[in-house]
């Protein structure tokens, strides 16, 4: 066990020993994927809550010291996880907001039952999941074993999640994610197109190159495609990718953004979405827009043995789909010359209902049930 983990776990009882005595009806922690990002629903749960709600008080809670700085430049309210000093300030919290942890560990490990634990996800699951062990021993401690609130999209995943995470089924709120509803607020279509791959278990460069990556001749190609119809083509790596894609300095209209920068600005200018088993793509679902799923590893992916996917892919995945880059030209090529014709709209709409059960849900109707929480 390293320091930086055991740190985390007596600083975590220390703070939960501090609990016992201080609460404020007003405070708020935010946190995302183990403190280490600022993103995903916590984040814009966060910010519609300082736009929205200046009688509460709400600080994100990092363990990244750039992200720390970045922030507090910015004159957001946050707080460094590391820094003794803010002990009494998460102690005194009400309420806990997380999306990678269904236990708060996204802001600190032990959270005690006197306070409200929010855990909004950080999606739709097409990939099928492991489940979790019950920490039963941490109840006789007064410590949350699963949120107060698990907010989904439909009641197929409150069953999902309920199975996984031993979640009372009564706890899950079935709503809008309020990144969708930034997506949405923020949404300009514009002349690019976005290439998100998800991660393979286990796979490295080599893998990447062989079955993921475009060769040269094949970026040469995508390249002088783009520049014919003006399109830019950004490619966003998942973050636990272990490896880089092929240098992009000769490539003109082909570029990379970071694979930890907040997907949702690309994601809302993108006219089409190149993906393949990732969930990026209900998200993109609600922009009604153009997608082509490259799945060169499918037989590989779909295997029971390998990761597999909850759903029948070719039932859920309303686009193109394509086996090689070459195919992946020729379809960008129909689309950008009938720009305004689409042969998926219909079936689009169809699993867009599907998985997402409300829409245009406002973010209040889930800050009012998280308030209403005793």
């Amino acid at each position: 066990m390293g320091l930086t983990k055991i740190f985390d776990i007596a600083y975590s009882s220390t703070i939960f020993l501090t609990s016992l005595v201080t609460q404020d009806n007003d405070t708020w922690l935010f946190g995302s994927q183990g403190g280490y990002s600022y993103a995903d629903n916590s984040k814009y749960f966060f910010e519609w809550m300082l736009a929205n709600k200046q009688q509460e008080t709400c600080f994100w809670v990092t363990k990244d010291k750039a992200i720390y700085r970045d922030l507090l430049a910015k004159g957001v309210p946050v707080l460094y996880f590391y820094d003794l000093t803010n002990l009494v300030a998460f102690a005194k919290a009400k309420y806990i907001v997380s999306t990678h942890s269904h236990t708060g560990n996204d802001v600190y490990k032990f959270i005690h039952k006197r306070k409200v634990l929010v855990t909004l996800w950080h999606g739709i699951p097409l990939k099928k999941m492991g489940g979790a062990p019950r920490r039963s021993y941490l109840e006789y401690l007064k410590v949350k074993n699963s949120p107060d609130l698990f907010l989904v999209t439909s009641k197929r995943d409150a069953n999902l999640f309920s199975k996984i995470y031993h979640v009372s089924i009564d706890k899950f709120y079935v709503g809008t994610y309020p990144r969708i509803n930034n997506l949405v607020s923020i949404a300009k279509k514009k002349k690019t197109v976005l290439y998100a791959p998800t991660f393979r278990d286990g796979m490295g460069q080599d893998y990447y190159d062989k079955y993921v990556f475009p060769s040269t001749h094949e970026l040469q190609q995508l390249n002088k495609l783009l520049i014919n119809f003006e399109y830019e083509f950004l490619i966003k790596m998942h973050p636990y990718v272990n490896a880089t894609f092929p240098d992009l300095t000769h490539y003109s209209n082909i570029n990379t953004i970071s694979a930890f920068e907040d997907v949702q600005e690309p994601l809302s200018k993108a006219a089409i979405l190149i993906t393949d088993y990732s969930s990026i793509y209900f998200d993109y679902l609600n922009l009604d827009r153009e997608m082509i799923f490259f799945i060169p590893d499918f037989e590989w992916y779909y295997n029971k043995s390998n990761r597999g996917l909850l759903y029948d892919y070719e039932e859920v995945t309303p686009g193109h789909k394509t086996t090689s880059w070459s195919e992946v030209q020729e379809r960008l090529k129909e689309i950008f010359e009938s720009p305004t014709y689409s042969v998926f709209a219909g079936s689009r709409n169809n699993i867009r209902n599907h998985f997402f059960a409300k829409k245009n849900v406002d973010n209040t109707d889930l800050f009012n049930l998280c308030k209403s929480i005793k």
